[in-house]
Formats: C-alpha cells, structure tokens, sequence
C-alpha cells in the first residue's frame, strides 16, 4: 500500500495550451507529499500530464526574464507572485532530462500559465538532471 498523498496546489488556465496540446488550457498541478516532482495534470483529458520540477532546487544559477508580451499575456506586474516549472522527461537507460529552454511560468494570483521558450541559447531542452551540475538539496 502506498502511503504518500498527493497533495493539490490549484488549477491553472493556459490560455494558448501547452505545445503539443493547444486544445487544452486547464490543468491542475499536483504535488506527491514530501516530493520535489510536481505533475501538470489535464484536468480535460485525464491521460495528458507533464512531470515538472522547480528549476531553482537543480540549477541554482538558473535565470531569464520575462518578456513584456510574456508579462502581459499572463498580467504580471512589478509585484506579481509567479512559480516557474520545468517539464521532466524520463528516457532510455534510467536517464532523466529536464527543458530548461522552455519553463511553464505561473502567475500565483490569477493562475494563468503559459509556456515559454527562451531566445538564448543558453540552456537545453534535454538537460541531464542530475549528472551537470545539478544539486540535490533537501
């Protein structure tokens, strides 16, 4: 029997979808109870979700800025609380990469996501999770 919960954080409206899956914008974001994973779960087609991680506890130099259209497509001000995921993709070989080129970023307030892919070449869309560079804090 499993004994972890998950525990739900609230619902989030994409607009424009997510990549791929223009056709949904609601979803849910789940956390497993005492889990750094977090799933961005469809709340319209139950067999669509995305593994995510908060990109700051693995990459702690992590950082971009938003772009005006960006902030004002999700109606982020100076002061506006925002979360930002990374999705998470498990592959071959117990291998697992994380987009670091294109974060779901959230604004706390309205709930409203979207996500973005970043202009710089500066990060990779299948980043090694834990074997450059990436911490494992507690």
């Amino acid at each position: 029997m499993n004994t972890s919960q998950q525990v739900e954080l609230g619902k989030i409206f994409f607009e424009d979808g997510i990549p791929g899956f223009s056709h949904l914008q609601f979803f849910q974001l789940i956390q497993e109870e005492e889990s750094r994973l977090f799933l961005i779960q469809s709340t319209e087609e139950k067999d669509v979700g995305f593994w995510a991680i908060d990109p700051f506890v693995y990459f702690p130099n992590y950082e971009f800025s938003l772009t005006p259209t960006v902030k004002t497509s999700l109606s982020i001000g100076d002061n506006t609380g925002i979360a930002v995921f990374c999705i998470v993709t498990i592959r071959g070989n117990n291998q697992v990469t994380v987009n670091l080129k294109a974060p779901v970023v959230v604004n706390l307030s309205n709930r409203m996501g979207k996500q973005i892919i970043l202009q710089e070449d500066t990060y990779l869309i299948r980043q090694p999770l834990f074997e450059s560079g990436a911490t494992d804090k507690k």
